[in-house]
């Protein structure tokens, strides 16, 4: 079986963050774990320009643009059947806040695409390991809201620099029934009832060199629980 790797688009601001998944499909191989990349045939919610951050008039496609990514080697995710994969990556990125859930516009309040809670939920239940990155926590808390479970997530550490309201993000999540650590991006969250493996990323302020570690730490724990 393989390890499904979920792409939210093509790019940091408005699709799934490049860097954290070419690492993932890098640290993937290095363990000798195959993969296949899955995303949601959608159109993007918006498309920025990635030199200023501005708005640009133009759609494009979730899954056409992940495909930038895996190479053109990529499955739409209605398609995957889930009972082939052994495990579930989700790397971080605005897309996941944007295309894979509205998180970013309606927060605790929003929701998660169906297809992507379906798969997050599937994992759970049936006790495959779920690695998320950087933002993608966000969609395991707002899936299993409501649920039995409490998943055990970090989006960072309030103890570290970052851009981002570390500490609102983990009450945000703490609100919707998920358990919170401070996580540097030296080191990695693991739910080991769940397994939940969570690595901030680049939710904290690092090289990426910092964040290729953080990766592989993540994975070589993914690899060792399957």
């Amino acid at each position: 079986m393989k390890t499904a790797v979920l792409l939210s688009g093509c790019g940091v601001y408005d699709g799934a963050e490049i860097h954290e998944s070419v690492f993932t499909l890098l640290a993937l191989t290095q363990n000798q774990l195959d993969y296949i990349c899955v995303a949601p045939d959608i159109d993007q919610n918006h498309v920025i320009n990635h030199t200023n951050g501005e708005e640009i008039n133009d759609t494009r496609n979730v899954f056409v643009e992940s495909a930038r990514i895996a190479r053109g080697e990529i499955l739409s995710l209605s398609e995957l059947n889930k009972d082939d994969i052994s495990s579930l990556v989700i790397p971080g990125g605005f897309g996941a806040a944007k295309n894979l859930s509205n998180w970013a516009f309606e927060g605790t309040d929003g929701c998660v695409l169906q297809e992507v809670k379906d798969l997050i939920t599937y994992c759970v239940e049936n006790k495959k390991p779920i690695v998320a990155l950087c933002i993608s926590p966000t969609l395991i808390a707002k899936s299993l809201q409501g649920k039995s479970y409490i998943p055990k997530l970090t989006l960072g550490s309030v103890k570290e620099n970052s851009e981002y309201n570390i500490e609102e993000m983990h009450g945000a999540i703490s609100s919707i029934g998920a358990s919170t650590s401070n996580i540097s991006i030296k080191e990695i969250c693991v739910d080991e009832d769940l397994k939940i493996i969570s690595a901030p990323c680049y939710m904290m302020n690092g090289n990426i060199n910092d964040v290729y570690n953080n990766i592989k730490m993540a994975i070589d724990k993914l690899a060792n629980i399957l």
